[in-house]
Order: C-alpha cells, then structure tokens, then sequence
C-alpha cells in the first residue's frame, strides 16, 4: 500500500476535524444568519477537500477520466430515477429534510449547495477510492460510505433544517452505498454525480 493509500483511507478523519470547528466558528461569527456560516463551511469544504485534495492524490487527468460521461441504457436510467423517487418521497415525510427558504438569495444558496455537494462530494467519496483502490470493494465502497454519513454530522449540527442529525447520518450512508454501486456499475462517476445533484434540488425545492 502506498503513502497516498494510506493517507486516503485516513483522510476522512482528518476532514471532519479540520472542518468541524470551521463550522462551527462560521456558525457562531454569522449567529443571526446560520445559513451564511453554514453555505461559506461548504464552500471551504468544496475548496480543501473537494478540490485541492483530489488534485493532489489523483490529478487532473484521472479525474476527468472517472467522470467522463458513458451512454446511459436503460438499467442506467432506473438506476439513476431509483434514488430520486425515493428522496421526492422522504421529502414529504413527516420531519424528513425540509429547507424553508425565506427570501431568493437564501434559496439560490440552497439550490447552488446541491450543485457543489452533488460534484464535489462525489470526486472526494467516490472519485478518490475508485481510482485508488478499484478493486477492494471494502476500500472502494464500504470505508468511504460510512465515513460519507459521518462527515454529515459536521455541517448538519449546525443546520437546524437537516431535522434529526442521526437521521441525516443514517440518510448519508445509505446514499454513499448507493453512489458507489452507481460508480462501480456504470464504470464512471458521472451518473453518481447527477444523481447526487437532483436529488439535493428535490430536497431544496
């Protein structure tokens, strides 16, 4: 095993204790507008980890490789619509993750925020183990999915919309389970990364 091995199954340790007191300064510095605090945390976490840190591990060149878009059939498809339709039901359950979206400017945070997490995140969870350990399916899906929910404690202790953190975490692992077989089967991030976006704009609007 390799240092960047090594440092990638460790890193998600490392980003929940750089970015947990990150959040929580932001959220305390923007105490009458959590939701500020709580986007700029995002923006830092999209930066360091979504960014810097996969270009540094994978590169450039792998990475547009793993998200290089393949012709969808129609198991694709189903794939794809399968979480979607069951995140537009969890959004109408009773204290499921419900955004009240007070003025424009808060709600377009809201809608940018599934773009960057549905991208960023999936490069870092996803991306990241697929290309360094394409075939140790506990290394490539099991590790970073558990660690995927736990992450969403962080920016989720701070967001009084995310209802029941554990409910948050639980919400998390599951989809990081199912983005990775996504990965896996279609041998590409692509429909990982849609999949993630859509069904953050279900959840915003």
């Amino acid at each position: 095993m390799n240092k960047k091995q090594i440092l990638t199954i460790i890193s998600p340790i490392i980003v929940i204790f750089v970015m947990y007191p990150i959040f929580q300064s932001l959220s305390i510095t923007f105490n009458n507008n959590w939701r500020i605090g709580w986007f700029l945390g995002l923006m830092i976490y999209w930066f360091l980890w979504g960014i810097v840190y996969p270009l540094l591990i994978i590169g450039k060149d792998n990475i547009e490789v793993i998200i290089k878009p393949k012709k969808p059939n129609i198991t694709v498809v189903l794939l794809v619509l399968f979480p979607l339709i069951m995140t537009f039901i969890f959004r109408f359950i009773p204290g499921g993750l419900k955004y009240e979206k007070p003025d424009a400017f808060i709600f377009l945070l809201l809608l940018f925020s599934a773009f960057g997490n549905g991208f960023f995140e999936e490069i870092l969870w996803r991306g990241v183990y697929m290309k360094l350990f394409p075939n140790n399916l506990l290394l490539r899906i099991v590790w970073p999915s558990i660690w995927f929910g736990i992450w969403h404690y962080v920016p989720g202790v701070v967001n009084p919309d995310s209802g029941q953190v554990l409910g948050l975490i639980i919400g998390a692992v599951f989809l990081g389970f199912y983005s990775s077989f996504l990965a896996l089967k279609t041998k590409t991030l692509c429909w990982s990364i849609v999949t993630h976006v859509l069904g953050g704009i279900i959840i915003v609007v």
